[in-house]
């Protein structure tokens, strides 16, 4: 850690102990800052990072304790919103209030509906889950979690990969795997038209491990929600929104498959919930500011509102972008006092 994040946070946190965050909060709630609009905060999953078995621990964003402690603090200090406030809103071009915030997840993990449902409707909150339908559908273990469940087991000092291009990545210390994994997601996140079961065959081979559809739903079985998950948190208040089909950039499609990918995801999520499905989280969240083809591909597929995991403020209307709200993403890493500020002055992102 730098010295600066190291003096940023304790300052963060001998503020915090002065009650700044909830003043901020306070000032908020008396609509002070009129240019504040939504903020918008993000998780993926919530669970003990040292009880995933062979899964990642990164994924995990807070533990149940921590999600409690976060959402008692939004819950006392700022007003959570629903989605389908958030839809009115835009619908009737109508300015939220300044302390509003909208709690989401993103890709469907099942802890979202076993620790954090509870948790949320103990607290009166109301939350959004974005899911990626295709995975939910064939029960398949996330692209992410393959690639490090490879890495983690291969036994192999190098892993020899010939698509996308051909290169030998070390696989000698855990030090190297880890780094190997940053290399492999990013061709994933950044490669134009990847053909990815045939990038991620070439990374079981070149690992030098098994791997068969059987085991893929046995560990997607394990970790992801069902359709039955997502109707009851529905039925509770909660809202669903889509994640896309297989959780691709979106910037990385060819103009055919972007299509596929929201309508599919979309005309899915509507057929399981029963009520049209018109909001959107985009996989890794890269804002599609000056992307002209995406907005009109979101346009034509029936989305409404569209979520980045760029930080930062939202503006009220008429000054806001519907297909490239902000979100602030939770991190388990950073102190929680650092995380109430984040949310309290959204400006520090």
């Amino acid at each position: 850690m730098s010295a600066v994040r190291r003096a940023a946070y304790m300052v963060a946190s001998a503020l915090d102990r002065l009650g700044l965050p909830r003043a901020l909060a306070a000032a908020r709630r008396r609509q002070i800052w009129k240019r504040l609009g939504l903020t918008v905060v993000a998780y993926h999953r919530i669970g003990d990072p040292t009880r995933l078995g062979a899964l990642d621990p990164e994924l995990v964003d807070a533990t149940p304790e921590s999600f409690e402690s976060q959402m008692t603090f939004l819950r006392e200090n700022f007003r959570p919103v629903s989605m389908d406030e958030v839809l009115r809103a835009h619908r009737e071009r109508q300015t939220m209030p300044p302390d509003s915030v909208l709690v989401t997840f993103d890709d469907g993990y099942r802890d979202n509906h076993d620790v954090a449902f509870p948790i949320l409707q103990r607290l009166g909150i109301p939350a959004t889950f974005f899911l990626t339908t295709g995975y939910l559908n064939d029960r398949r273990l996330f692209w992410w979690e393959r690639l490090y469940l490879h890495l983690q087991a291969s036994q192999a000092t190098a892993l020899r990969l010939d698509y996308p291009t051909s290169e030998v990545l070390d696989l000698s210390t855990p030090a190297a795997k880890a780094k190997t994994k940053r290399h492999l997601t990013k061709i994933v996140k950044d490669h134009y038209a990847l053909d990815l079961e045939r990038f991620l065959d070439g990374v079981t081979s070149g690992c030098g491990v098994s791997w068969s559809e059987d085991e893929s739903r046995r560990h997607g079985d394990g970790v992801l929600m069902t359709w039955d998950n997502a109707r009851a948190m529905r039925a509770a208040g909660m809202s669903i929104g889509s994640h896309t089909s297989s959780h691709r950039v979106l910037q990385t499609l060819t103009p055919a498959d972007l299509a596929h990918e929201l309508r599919a995801s979309r005309a899915e999520l509507t057929r399981q919930m029963g009520e049209p499905v018109t909001t959107i989280a985009y996989p890794v969240g890269r804002s599609i500011a000056g992307l002209p083809a995406v907005r009109q591909a979101l346009a034509e597929a029936g989305y409404e509102l569209g979520f980045t995991a760029v930080g930062g403020i939202n503006r009220p209307p008429p000054d806001d972008d519907a297909f490239d709200l902000r979100r602030l993403m939770i991190d388990r890493e950073l102190p929680e006092e650092w995380t109430r500020w984040r949310v309290a002055l959204p400006l520090l992102n």
